[in-house]
This record gives C-alpha cells, structure tokens and sequence, in this order.
C-alpha cells in the first residue's frame, strides 16, 4: 500500500518478473532462473476480456487453458461454477462481458471476472494489482474474503497492492508492505501498524479512524511543497523504519515482519512446497491450440468488430463494382476498364484488412494476460488465430466475387472463376496477416491504423498498376515491387482474365483498325486484340501461374511467421 507513484505495481512487476529490478535478486524456490509463469497468476488493474463472451465461458476456458486433459469435465464445471459462486457472479453467469458495440456487465463485475480467471487456474502464488478499484466497500471485502478462503484452501501465497480499503477488507491481509516513492515506510503484521504509527513515529491514530488511512496521511509527501522537502519528508521515515527494524531484530532474534502471533512464530514455507504447474509439452500445446480455435470461432462469430463490419463492406462493394462495371464489353477500349476490375478488386479488398484491428487489439489484451499468467504461448495463439481466419475471409472473399464476377462480365469459363476467388482470397489473407504484424508490433489503434493504411498505399503504388513495372524508378522496382503481394495477386488475376480472350478493335472511316494495346492479329487481316497481347504488353505474358501463387503463399507465410516472432519478441 501506498500513495499513487509510491511504486506498488512496479513491486509487483518485479516479485512476478515482469521488469528487472535495477538492484538485488529475486529467488523463486531457491532458483533465480525459475519460470515464475508455471507457478503465479497475474492480475493487472485493466480488465482484458473478450467482450462477447458471457461470463461463465471466459471463466471456463481460463480453466481449460490451465488445466491438463486428466482433469474431467465435471470437474472442471465444478470448479468454475464454485468460482462463479465465490465472487458473487451467479446471477450475471450467463451475460456477456460487454464491449463499445454491445453493453455488457458493469465494471465491478468485470474486475471480478478477471481475478476469476486467475482464480480458477489453481496458481500457487497470486498476484493482484488493486483488485477492489471500481468495487463498492462491500464488495471489496466480500471478494478479498474469497481470495483469502481460496488462499488458505489452497496453500496459495497472495501478494496484492490495495488503494486505500476499510479496516474490515485490510484486516483480511496478513501483512502489510507501506510504500512511499519506492522507500519502505513499515512491513509487518496489520496488528502491529498502530503500534508502530503511535510508538515510533508518534502519530496514534485518531480514535474512530481507519488506521491505514491515517498511515498514508502520514507517509504521503505529495502535498509538501518542495522537492527537497518531500524527499527530506520520505527520507526522515524510511530511517525511522530501518533503525527501528534492526533494533527489533537484535532484541527479538527476528525480524518485525515475522512477528509473534500467540506467543508463536508464523512460519510462511509455503514457497518451498509449492509444485511447479505441468509443463507445456507437445500434446499440451496442441490442445491448448484446439481450445483457443474454439474460443476465438466463438468470438469471431458473435464480434461485430471483428468480420462483421467487414463482411457488409464486401457486400457492399460488390454490389457497387457490379453496377458500375456492369457488363463489360469485350472490345479494345473496355481493356483498361477490365484492369481497373482487377486492382480494385485487390487494393480495396486488402486495404480493409485494417478494420479488423480493433478486434485484433481486445484479442491481443487477452493474449498477453494469458501468456503471463503460463495458460498458452505465442506459438498455440498464432496457429489458432491463422487457423481461424480461414474461414471467415474466405465467406468474405466469397461473397464480393459471387456478386461481381459474372454482373461485370470476366472471363466465363468455371476455372477463371475459381482461379480468380482463389486468388483474392490468398491476397485477402496475406493482408490480413500484415495487418496482424503492425498491430501486435504497435498495440496502440490510431498507430497501428496509420501504418497498416500506409503499408497498403505503398504497395498500391509499386504493385505495376499505376506506373507500369518496367518504368518504376530502379530503386522500387528491384525490391519493393517483387515483395509486394499485391503485385502477384494483380498481376494473376490479370493473366486468369485475359487469357484466351479477343477483344474487337475500332475501325477507323479509311478502313484503319485502332487496338489500345500492340495487336499481333491486325497482321492476319484481323481488327482485333487478343489477351495475350494486353498480357505481353504488360510483361506479364510469360508468367508461371502455379509459381506466382507460391510466391503469393510464401509472401503470406512469412507475415505470419513474423506475427509469431514479433509477440516472441515483445514478451
């Protein structure tokens, strides 16, 4: 406990070994290199929930993630309706957690939700970060008094940072750890706080006060004016502490924060009993990988945020290319019209990829809470994730082409047809998956939106639609534009197209045949322009079909290989 900036969260960072303390060691089981993940949860200030998900799903699945496959279903339904029960949330079990576009839960039970989660994964140490912020006094108690049951049942160490609670909730704690710009100010036993505030420091607490209240008034410096006196300020008390520690020390043979407690002295060994949870093995990254499928084909389908929006936007645009482009001639001047179709078709597709960001980024939340607390790794979450997608873009991909393929008048043939949704939707994914890398590289919406928009407009200008290829400056040409997976995908749907079509030229009033593209045919007395042609003119005549979509697929691999390297990175 102490005043904000007093330095509580980053304590907790640093026993739980997510930041490096700049001095000193921290020691897990008697080994600095343990894996404090296989043995604590962790649950931070803000709530990262899937918002779909009612409150009994996000519960069991954090079950289900924890668990290994021995556990019986009973068992783990017994376990998450207890849990449910425990934090007062029965009533609420089967609403969902809420998000911007559909109300949910309140706050309170929010937070209740997330240190449900942390509960019912069994940990042997606890660490919460202000579990009662956004609870009523009640509440508070009633939830700190089912952490201390599930403590106590189950041999778990909690360590928790509190905002200032009633006597009834701060008495539920053993000890208490006062903090005041990152300087020990007391750590002992809650009984022995008034003691200490009236003995060694002489500040008694008022009577009818909260004796943790009057401690922050004393200890807090932020109202000092000064610098140097509030430094002075905290100085002054944590020496107070440290000559009263060593003098209790040397006349008890222990220290203040081991404490007598009737006439016996508490021994705390939990720490060296406390078995390490099963390590995550083949099997149990498979099944964890099966899990999170389950959960996040659940979330897709509910999550308006996540293909929704985008789906309706497809329609949309298929809809509009339809009746814009609405049979297309087959003659020489719609030529350039039919590659408009094409660019469009890919650039616009793909550019939407960023409307899933912001779903990606709640998904995200909940990937790193998990991952800290040892449920899943980066590995199980990609492969799900990818695996996931699949679908959902394909139905996209699906619709758009259904409605403005045979309105616009492309090549009629079934393999063109199939060809060509194969292709957008190979292009749609990579997108998608380069949206995935900035987002989880850049976390931040408004960021990451700006540059997923940026990437995707600069590879519209060297994919060779508006420039053609062979006149981009060197520079672009010879990286930038074989790297971009909209120029294989353009450069495909085109080839799929115009292959084996002839388009009819105009024919001037001297009997002249005008082509806008080089005609090999007019030399056979022909006023016409083959596909061919258009595709030779292009430099893309001589392209291996199969090879083009390999290069296309790889492109989409290695976005999500760096997805995978990116969250590895960013642990």
């Amino acid at each position: 406990m102490g005043p904000s900036g007093a330095g509580k969260s980053t304590v907790l960072d640093i026993l739980a070994k997510h930041s490096k303390p700049t001095s000193g060691h921290i020691y897990v089981n008697g080994s600095e290199a343990a894996d404090m993940s296989s043995l604590a949860a962790y649950v931070e200030q803000s709530d990262a929930l899937l918002g779909v998900l009612t409150v009994q799903e996000t519960i069991r699945y954090a079950a289900r993630l924890s668990l290994d496959s021995s556990k019986s279903k009973r068992v783990v339904d017994e376990r998450v309706v207890q849990t449910i029960a425990d934090l007062g949330l029965t009533d609420v079990s089967s609403n969902r957690i809420g998000n911007a576009v559909q109300r949910g839960i309140s706050g309170g039970q929010k937070r209740r939700v997330t240190i449900g989660s942390a509960l019912v994964t069994m940990p042997k140490i606890l660490f919460l970060d202000e579990p009662t912020s956004g609870l009523d006094s009640r509440t508070s108690r009633e939830v700190i008094t089912t952490i201390k049951n599930f403590a106590i049942q189950h041999n778990v160490i909690v360590i928790t940072s509190i905002h200032q609670p009633n006597w009834e909730t701060i008495a539920l704690f053993d000890k208490l750890l006062l903090l005041a710009q990152g300087r020990t100010m007391y750590y002992g036993f809650i009984n022995r706080l008034t003691v200490y505030l009236h003995e060694v420091l002489h500040h008694p607490v008022p009577q009818y006060a909260n004796p943790t209240d009057h401690a922050l008034d004393v200890i807090s410096a932020d109202f000092i004016v000064g610098s140097g006196e509030r430094s002075r300020h905290v100085d002054v008390l944590a020496e107070q502490w440290e000559a009263y520690a060593q003098k209790y020390t040397a006349e008890h043979g222990f220290r203040p924060s081991d404490g007598l407690e009737s006439g016996t002295k508490k021994e705390f060994s939990s720490l060296v009993c406390c078995p390490q949870r099963a390590k995550r093995g083949y099997m149990m990254t498979t099944r964890q990988t099966r899990i999170l499928i389950e959960r996040n084909m659940i979330n897709y389908s509910r999550n308006l945020l996540a293909y929704g929006v985008r789906l309706g936007m497809y329609l949309g645009m298929g809809v509009l290319l339809a009746s814009i482009w609405v049979n297309l001639a087959e003659t020489s001047e719609k030529v350039n019209d039919r590659l408009s179709v094409h660019f469009f078709s890919v650039a616009f597709l793909g550019f939407m990829s960023v409307a899933g960001i912001p779903a990606f980024l709640e998904e995200r939340q909940v990937f790193v809470r998990e991952r800290i607390n040892g449920l899943y790794g980066p590995g199980a979450y990609v492969l799900a994730n990818s695996i996931c997608t699949l679908p959902y873009l394909f139905l996209c991909s699906l619709l758009f082409v259904v409605l403005c393929y045979w309105s616009i008048g492309l090549n009629p043939g079934a393999n063109q047809f199939f060809r060509f949704l194969a292709v957008l939707f190979l292009a749609i994914y990579a997108a998608e998956a380069q949206s995935a890398v900035v987002a989880s590289a850049v976390p931040i919406f408004v960021a990451a939106l700006a540059i997923a928009s940026f990437l995707n407009g600069f590879w519209m200008c060297v994919g060779g639609y508006f420039i053609k290829a062979v006149n981009l400056p060197r520079f672009w040409y010879y990286w930038a534009h074989f790297i971009d997976f909209q120029t294989y995908a353009f450069d495909l749907l085109v080839y799929n197209d115009f292959r084996g079509l002839i388009f009819t030229c105009e024919t001037g009033a001297g009997g002249d045949c005008y082509c806008s593209y080089p005609s090999s045919l007019i030399q056979q007395g022909r006023c016409e322009l083959s596909g061919d042609d258009v595709l030779n003119a292009l430099g893309i005549g001589d392209i291996s079909f199969p090879l083009y979509v390999l290069i296309l697929f790889l492109i989409t691999l290695f976005y999500r290989g760096l997805f995978y390297l990116v969250l590895v990175i960013k642990k």
